[in-house]
């Protein structure tokens, strides 16, 4: 199956904020929908690992900022390249306040709706949240972007090869965290310029090369639990540490499942 394919589904690109108690975060999707017009109802489905889908789950609200073509790619970084459990994205961020309490953000968007949950549906990875919108304003002309244009115009192209003295083999690197594709000799010390993680977790790609080892076990006490980080694919053998924290992504141990053996 030819994953790109996916990428030809042309659907715009948000930056989804909710505020539980006195904490506010973000993070972006691409899965705004209109479901109803009368009753207006939206639909957002957000993964389960990401923590603006716990603060909309307990808070019942959140806004939806739709992104326009003025906008770079230090936007999808700062709010898709860094977990809210770990880093306030709105400190020192410029954003306002809706009348329901929930930031949105105003510069490189081109309008904002605020939503109320009324159904929830959980869709195993994802939940699925339908909302009432209780609020919306246009704030600009631009152009929405869409998914084909970031990918066209917005997400960086591949580092290039470096000089041919240096050894450029023509070997491709992917990292396993963002996806951020380096072609060339991957040096040692390379740090992914998307996710700030190191050449340690890069997976070569280039055609006929062997298959990439897979992450090795943080432990194997026992040979009988495995278990799979959901937002990465870490894997760890042996009973999970209630406290265990994702060597590769930070995320805890709450994030992680059992595989079948």
């Amino acid at each position: 199956m030819d994953m790109t394919a996916m990428n030809k589904i042309s659907y715009g690109l948000y930056v989804l904020t909710a505020r539980c108690g006195s904490f506010s975060n973000g993070c972006i999707i691409n899965t705004l929908a209109q479901v109803t017009s009368s009753p207006n109802r939206v639909s957002v489905t957000v993964n389960k690992s990401n923590y603006t889908c716990y603060m909309i789950a307990q808070s019942g609200r959140f806004n939806v900022s739709m992104i326009d073509t003025t906008a770079g790619f230090e936007l999808f970084k700062h709010f898709g390249f860094a977990s809210g459990r770990w880093d306030d994205k709105l400190f020192g961020f410029n954003f306002k306040c809706a009348e329901n309490g929930v930031p949105y953000i105003p510069d490189n968007t081109c309008a904002y709706l605020s939503g109320e949950v009324v159904q929830s549906i959980d869709l195993g990875t994802h939940i699925m949240f339908i909302a009432d919108v209780t609020a919306a304003e246009v704030l600009s002309d631009n152009a929405p972007m869409t998914y084909a244009y970031y990918h066209a115009n917005v997400k960086p192209k591949p580092a290039a090869a470096p000089p041919a003295e240096e050894g450029a083999s023509g070997e491709r690197w992917i990292c396993n965290i963002c996806g951020y594709i380096y072609e060339g000799h991957l040096p040692d010390d390379f740090i992914c310029p998307l996710c700030k993680h190191g050449a340690a977790d890069f997976s070569r790609i280039d055609d006929g090369a062997p298959a990439p080892e897979p992450a090795p076990a943080a432990n194997t006490d026992s040979g009988e639990e495995k278990w799979v980080c959901s937002v990465c694919g870490y894997v760890y053998e042996g009973a999970l540490p209630e406290d265990f924290v994702c060597p590769i992504c930070g995320v805890g141990a709450d994030e992680f499942a059992l595989m079948n053996n």
